[in-house]
């Protein structure tokens, strides 16, 4: 069986959905970016939200500014929401719920990686961020605030795009809040 086909075609709408999506996510982006790092400039807790598929782009975020890759540098105060042993999206949110609810405090940031969100799911976990006045980027769906959203892309393209999102997140709030990196 030759796979290359599939493989190359999977690449190339990944790939494509990728490039096409810069010019309608920069400015989005670069308002997350903004509330992102006042929230650490702050001493505020970030939080990096993942459900269901969405969970491995919220646990590389999170390792990502805990750890850092691009340089040596204090770790940054994250805290990561993954249902990793939770598979049913309504007991997911329910614990995410929960936990904002018990951590969150006026001024956080939280990250929701909500490709596999349905509206219910997004309504509930905006109304507990509300409660205790965090802010919640949403990245691959729309939600109330900042939202960071490719129309119209097959879940499938969206998850890995989502992926894609956290490397650059963690990249561009580690050069934000630290300054250009040294060449």
């Amino acid at each position: 069986m030759d796979v290359y086909p599939s493989i190359a075609s999977f690449f190339q709408r990944h790939l494509e959905a990728s490039s096409l999506a810069v010019d309608a996510i920069a400015d989005t982006l670069g308002d997350a970016i903004e509330l992102l790092a006042q929230a650490i400039l702050a001493d505020q807790k970030l939080f990096s939200i993942g459900l269901g598929a969405d969970r491995a782009s919220a646990t590389a975020l999170t390792s990502l500014l805990q750890h850092g890759i691009l340089r040596e540098r204090p770790s940054l105060p994250v805290v990561e929401l993954a249902t990793h042993q939770i598979d049913a999206s309504e007991l997911g949110v329910g614990w995410v719920s929960q936990q904002l609810q018990a951590l969150g405090q006026a001024g956080d940031v939280g990250v929701v990686f909500a490709a596999t969100l349905q509206e219910s799911d997004i309504k509930r976990l905006a109304l507990t961020a509300e409660q205790r006045q965090v802010s919640l980027i949403w990245i691959g769906n729309r939600g109330p605030g900042i939202s960071v959203n490719l129309a119209q892309e097959s879940i499938e393209t969206t998850l890995a795009v989502n992926h894609t999102l956290a490397v650059c997140l963690a990249h561009l709030i580690d050069t934000h809040t630290f300054g250009p990196l040294e060449t």
